[in-house]
């Protein structure tokens, strides 16, 4: 059973390309490990998912569905701090505590944290830099057969496809400055698949480390995202 990956990375989004078969086809991070002491501390708010960025088989989600759209920016901002971990370039703030602060301040109302509220977030919570995340762009599609009912998507005959757009912001919780921006898109196909979409949300929502597709696309756009947005973060002043 073969498996496309192809992860898009570049001046917006530079490009890599992998094919492989086998059970996974995750990109690597191309970071040298940062010594502890020297990592930025980071706090990970629940990631926004735009308006009409969420397609299933071709068709955008109703902007009714809201519940949902914060599941799912939920669930990628806890897949985000597990790569943002193993990165070995951060240290992360505990998101449970987080959550606390955000109702605390009120700032749930809006369903954002932004580079205003940046700072009063940090000095609760100790972070030095707040990264503000969006899923710009999730599609999944099945081609060759019936497509998509109730959330379930491929078959024998049918070949299921992922698309995945991240974009990260690190902001300065004293200055509010913006101090490194990631971009990146992946796409993951395979044939001969079925995939339940919802409860492979509800697991991305519990942080999850599986290896479906849908799981592989969403890991693969955050990694692209953390290499090229680490790259241009300036060293932490010790």
């Amino acid at each position: 059973m073969a498996l496309l990956s192809v992860a898009v990375l570049a001046a917006c989004t530079p490009t890599v390309q992998e094919t492989e078969t086998g059970s996974s086809s995750e990109i690597q991070f191309d970071l040298n490990p940062v010594p502890r002491e020297s990592r930025w501390i980071i706090a990970v708010p629940n990631f926004e998912v735009r308006s009409g960025s969420v397609k299933l088989g071709g068709k955008e989600l109703d902007d009714q569905e809201q519940a949902f759209y914060t599941e799912l920016g939920s669930g990628v901002a806890d897949v985000f701090v597990t790569e943002a971990f193993r990165s070995e370039q951060f240290r992360i703030t505990e998101r449970a505590e987080l959550d606390k602060v955000i109702l605390e301040q009120d700032l749930a109302s809006s369903g954002r944290v932004n580079e205003q509220t940046a700072a009063e977030v940090g000095k609760i919570t100790g972070a030095e830099l707040i990264v503000l995340g969006s899923l710009s762009q999730f599609s999944l599609d099945s081609t060759g057969g019936g497509g998509g009912i109730l959330g379930i998507f491929g078959g024998s005959s049918e070949t299921v496809s992922v698309k995945v757009t991240v974009d990260i912001r690190f902001v300065n919780s004293v200055t509010a400055e913006v101090e490194a921006i990631g971009i990146a898109t992946s796409e993951v196909s395979q044939s001969n698949v079925q995939i339940d979409f919802f409860n492979i949300i509800q697991g991305l929502q519990a942080g999850r480390s599986g290896t479906s597709i849908v799981d592989i696309a969403i890991r693969n756009a955050i990694r692209g995202a953390i290499n090229e947005a680490a790259r241009s973060l300036p060293s932490k002043s010790n």
